[in-house]
């Protein structure tokens, strides 16, 4: 439950970023989906933590939040108007940016080392969301790193869903439920 509510937030901070993009709003599409993604590793922390790997899955969601936090600052100074000065680097985005991929980085490895996702899908996801940051868009880290994890939890929670019913009850000795016959080992009924 907790990977398929993860990877549902994952994919869900993807779209937001994208949405962000196509309606102009980018910064705050883009913190709403750091958001997200923050809280997706929030509630993945159980899941991929264990015995001598506890670190790597509670860095992510703070490195997220941290993003998180970033982007919501830089969303309300564009909402506010504060003029941007295009000729050097915003140093607030430059630290979402960077921050957004480590934190995905770190989910994708972790998730990896738990056995969640795939090893190769793992490590394909940590080295794009690790290159993002060179990407022309700052919600890069989301769009192809948080999406496609997420889609990998999804996936992951899929095949580890428990049958559709409850397991059939067993009865020992071979006694059949309610009939009031049982078998020998030689297979005769009594």
């Amino acid at each position: 439950m907790r990977v398929a509510l993860g990877g549902l937030g994952l994919v869900a901070s993807a779209v937001a970023g994208l949405a962000g993009l196509v309606l102009g709003i980018a910064p705050a599409g883009t913190a709403l989906g750091a958001w997200l993604a923050a809280f997706a590793a929030t509630v993945t922390y159980r899941p991929l933590a264990g015995p001598g790997r506890r670190a790597v899955p509670a860095l992510a969601p703070a490195l997220l939040g941290v993003a998180a936090a970033a982007w919501t600052v830089r969303a309300v100074l564009d909402l506010a108007d504060v003029p941007a000065d295009l000729d050097r680097v915003n140093p607030i985005t430059l630290l979402a940016v960077a921050v957004s991929a480590a934190g995905i980085v770190l989910l994708a490895w972790a998730a990896r080392r738990a056995g969640v996702v795939p090893v190769a899908a793992g490590v394909a996801i940590a080295v794009v969301a690790a290159l993002s940051p060179l990407g022309a868009d700052p919600a890069m880290p989301y769009l192809v790193g948080a999406g496609p994890l997420g889609a990998a939890l999804l996936l992951a929670a899929a095949r580890h869903r428990p049958s559709a019913g409850p397991p059939a009850p067993t009865h020992p000795a071979g006694h059949r439920a309610g009939s009031g016959e049982s078998h020998t080992s030689e297979g005769s009924r009594t």
